[in-house]
């Protein structure tokens, strides 16, 4: 065969076939991938478990912190509330003290009253020789605008005789804009009687209640006490219109 001119000449080399190595070459490839598929699951399921362990770790010392400050909490509640208790018991403890040390000043002025009233009555003075109007008390009724009113005439004498006599007690007012003027007999429900008998050695007591006429303003009570034994005298008194307790 004759040679062509200016082609090119192609060389070829024989390669044995051999189809097992191609097989095993696949095969150790799919092992590698599966190998290295398997370590990036592991890998990744173990930090997946670290990070869930921390979390654990982490909430279970949030819920000792938690513990504690609820704790904490309760604590300063019971102390809040055991100062506030303490601040009650103390400001009742000293109302109470308050109470008792102004029930004792009024029984040591009653005390005092009385002593005072019955040395006048057992030993006066010149000056105080006689008939005396002793006090006049009013305080409130049982009912609106009655009150309860006690009024108090003693004898001074070193020697006491029966002492014998009459006493006025006039309570005077406005009632609509014009001065009134009524006697205590009347208001305690005894019209046209003005005057008390009067009858004792060291003293008398007048009690009673009276009620006030509808639209009566009070302002004052008038005594007018007026002995005729032993001794001829007259003594007389004037008091506002005050109402203990009012």
């Amino acid at each position: 065969m004759a040679d062509l001119k200016g082609s090119k000449q192609f060389s070829s080399v024989v390669v044995p076939h051999q189809p097992r190595r191609r097989t095993a070459l696949i095969i150790a490839l799919s092992l590698l991938l599966v190998l290295v598929a398997v370590v990036a699951f592991w890998a990744g399921w173990r930090a997946v478990e670290v990070n869930y362990l921390e979390l654990l770790h982490e909430r279970d010392q949030l819920a000792l912190d938690l513990a504690e400050v609820s704790e904490e909490l309760t604590g300063a509640r019971q102390q809040l509330a055991n100062i506030r208790l303490g601040s009650e018991v103390d400001r009742q403890s000293v109302d109470d003290i308050r109470a008792i040390v102004r029930e004792q000043k009024q029984t040591i002025a009653r005390l005092t009253e009385e002593v005072g009233f019955y040395h006048g009555l057992m030993s006066p003075t010149e000056r105080e020789k006689g008939l005396s109007i002793r006090g006049w008390e009013l305080s409130s009724g049982s009912k609106p605008d009655t009150y309860q009113y006690k009024l108090v005439l003693q004898q001074l004498a070193l020697k006491h005789r029966v002492l014998k006599g009459s006493v006025s007690v006039r309570v005077v007012g406005v009632k609509a804009g014009v001065e009134k003027t009524y006697s205590l007999l009347e208001l305690g429900g005894k019209p046209g009687a003005s005057e008390i008998k009067l009858r004792f050695k060291y003293f008398q007591n007048i009690e009673g209640e009276l009620q006030l006429p509808a639209g009566f303003e009070p302002q004052r009570i008038d005594v007018v006490a007026k002995a005729s034994t032993p001794k001829v005298a007259k003594v007389e008194k004037h008091y506002s219109w005050v109402v203990q307790g009012g």
